[in-house]
């Protein structure tokens, strides 16, 4: 039998998700670390949005719903400091990339130095590729509190309204539950 025959059975994948949550004590620190290490990330994408709405789908209410939100936005804003430490290491790192890659970095970061904020928030709001952006930024050695607010207001937004989707969506449309055999 194939150990991941649930991967092609969205019930499954939702059930062993409001189970490793809401069924286990570590089920919360689970979820930050994952959500954490998957926005460190820098060279595999992974998608923690799936995720975090099946989490809220099974929330007992609005405020676990929320707090999912809050708690994932934070470990990924956490989570992407590491592209912008990965930016602080400069030369090194950059001897390593393609020259494509190098010359995108440094037009990121000249566009950085003049609307760095505004830039930093849409990008980890939106699924634009933020890596980028955090190694750019720390290049030009943006100022780094002002990297992770920006960062962490955008991803804390994100992962919020994906997270009321998530519980509103199950709520508001309780056939989908039952399509889904959940």
């Amino acid at each position: 039998m194939d150990p991941f025959f649930f991967l092609s059975d969205p019930a499954a994948i939702a059930e062993f998700f409001r189970a490793l949550v809401y069924g286990t004590p570590w089920g919360i620190v689970i979820l930050f670390l994952f959500t954490l290490f998957a926005n460190a990330s820098i060279v595999l994408p992974i998608l923690v949005e799936p995720i975090v709405l099946i989490v809220a789908a099974f929330a007992p209410n609005l405020e676990t719903a929320i707090f999912v939100g809050v708690l994932t936005g934070t470990a990924a804003a956490i989570g992407e400091m590491s592209g912008y430490i990965l930016g602080l290491l400069g030369v090194k790192t950059l001897k390593k990339m393609s020259k494509l890659k190098t010359e995108k970095i440094f037009e990121v970061g000249e566009k950085l130095a003049n609307k760095g904020m505004p830039i930093i928030f849409i990008f980890s709001f939106t699924p634009l590729p933020f890596d980028v952006i955090g190694i750019a930024a720390g290049v030009i050695k943006y100022d780094p509190k002002r990297f992770f607010l920006a960062t962490w207001l955008g991803k804390l937004l994100r992962y919020i309204l994906v997270a009321l989707v998530g519980y509103l969506g199950m709520e508001a449309l309780p056939w989908l539950g039952t399509m889904l055999g959940i």
